[in-house]
């Protein structure tokens, strides 16, 4: 009579980080030391307003990137990596709300211009918490809506900063810069999720973010 082996359960191995999400987690890991470290400089230097977009800037990164460098590194994907792309979709948009602030406190603005801001700044926020956003299943749509607000903020606070220059040449350089980084950011937002690759363009994307951060220390 033969004897019949039992079958042996085999755990599945967790899928090992490939040699690019390694080289992203620790691009991640250097540009949050990088924005904690220029936000207190700022601070320190009596920049106030200008750290407190940085360190606000921060805060939303760090909660977006804490979840998939934790993905990279199990190969699991963590429960709060929405809510993590939500918190850094609304930091962004403050970020460029305290920069239009720091160029409002030197330039005459008016009413207008103020009430613009906040009211794309709300709209843009708003639209971060509609069901489904920052899903898989997604609708197309959604990123096109939530992005126009969000284009028109930034385009406001670069027109700001440039009216800055001259005699401020790091004003306009920092709105060169605002401008570079929606270049980067737009076709992530859009095309990413047809072609992963894209996803790279967030690395210079977030470049532009450190120097905007470092042109703080000169206006």
């Amino acid at each position: 009579m033969q004897k019949t082996s039992a079958k042996t359960y085999t755990k599945p191995r967790a899928k090992k980080p490939t040699a690019a999400n390694v080289a992203e987690s620790a691009f991640d890991a250097l540009y949050l030391t990088a924005s904690l470290a220029l936000s207190i400089g700022l601070f320190v230097a009596g920049k106030t307003v200008w750290g407190l977009a940085v360190i606000v800037l921060f805060v939303g990164d760090a909660l977006h990137l804490t979840p998939r460098i934790y993905r990279f590194a199990t190969g699991k994907t963590s429960p709060v990596e929405r809510l993590g792309k939500i918190a850094a979709s609304v930091t962004m948009t403050l970020f460029y709300v305290m920069i239009w602030w720091r160029a409002a406190l030197l330039l005459d603005v008016n009413a207008v211009s103020a009430t613009a801001v906040v009211t794309l700044a709300v709209v843009r926020i708003a639209l971060c918490f509609i069901p489904r956003s920052f899903t898989e299943s997604e609708p197309s749509f959604l990123p096109l809506l939530r992005n126009v607000p969000f284009v028109a903020l930034g385009a406001i606070a670069a027109t700001q900063l440039g009216m800055l220059f001259p005699p401020n040449g790091a004003a306009l350089t920092a709105a060169i810069a605002i401008a570079a980084s929606f270049a980067f950011y737009l076709p992530v937002t859009m095309l990413a999720k047809r072609d992963p690759k894209i996803g790279m363009l967030m690395i210079p994307k977030s470049c532009t973010y450190l120097l905007i951060a470092a042109l703080g220390f000169a206006i």
